[in-house]
């Protein structure tokens, strides 16, 4: 079996590569640090696994294509879309150039990897990260929570047609809510809220690519409140969740 990671130098990515690893899955890690994907590769192999990294920036659809390049004739089984960043503070101040960098990486190399991968796969899983913030506007993440919204949306309409036309290749859709990774150091943002450990966010991840599910929501709390969400009204999610950024 072989399984693709991006965004693997830390965080979810990380720690998906070594529960995989664990399952004897072949890997192929991909991020921008190198040195971290060198270290990863020398202590993975004690699985007696086959692991190769590529350092690539996958904001760049140029990168997207080299990986695509070097997965053609290989029996991809599961393809995990997990590289992403956010960023944090009032839209009007925000580094615009930074914000369309993410914006690459967040929707358009994500939809791009998502449906070329499909034409290498025979069958097997697509995990796609997507957020909590999907489900509602964030105020103070407003592009970051905006790009999450395209991942969820597209990602479960993709895979109702792929199951429409019995194409043996599930898409799931991961909304995890504050997560201990990395994510809020990129997005200058200072948390007050504890975030699920990425250990338990990923045993979610583990547990949903076993039962083939459609969508993975990580934690009790946040099953909670999507529920909620449903019937709060908007400006009170607005507000509540301003309030909640602020604190950062």
């Amino acid at each position: 079996m072989l399984a693709i990671i991006t965004g693997t130098s830390s965080g979810i990515g990380k720690e998906m590569a070594y529960r995989l690893a664990q399952r004897k899955y072949d890997l192929v890690l991909i991020a921008r640090r190198e040195d971290r994907l060198i270290e990863m590769k020398k202590d993975l192999e004690k699985y007696k696994i086959n692991v190769d990294v590529l350092p690539l920036d996958l904001s760049k659809i140029s990168s997207c294509k080299n990986l695509l390049e070097f997965l053609n004739g290989k029996d991809v089984n599961l393809f995990v879309n997990n590289a992403g960043f956010g960023l944090y503070g009032e839209t009007i101040n925000t580094n615009t150039e930074k914000e369309f960098n993410m914006l690459d990486l967040n929707i358009k190399s994500l939809h791009f990897l998502t449906k070329e991968i499909v034409s290498i796969m025979k069958t097997g899983t697509i995990i796609n990260i997507s957020s909590m913030a999907a489900f509602l506007p964030t105020p103070l993440l407003s592009s970051y929570a905006a790009s999450k919204s395209y991942v969820y949306s597209f990602s479960v309409a993709f895979g109702y047609e792929l199951k429409q036309k019995n194409i043996p290749i599930n898409i799931m859709t991961v909304c995890p809510g504050p997560v201990k990774t990395e994510f809020n150091a990129v997005a200058s943002a200072d948390p007050k809220m504890k975030g699920l450990s990425v250990s338990k966010c990923v045993d979610s991840i583990i547990k949903g690519l076993d039962r083939k599910k459609s969508l993975v929501i990580p934690g009790f709390k946040m099953k909670i409140l999507k529920f909620l969400i449903r019937f709060t009204p908007n400006w009170l999610l607005l507000k509540a969740s301003y309030k909640i950024q602020s604190q950062k």
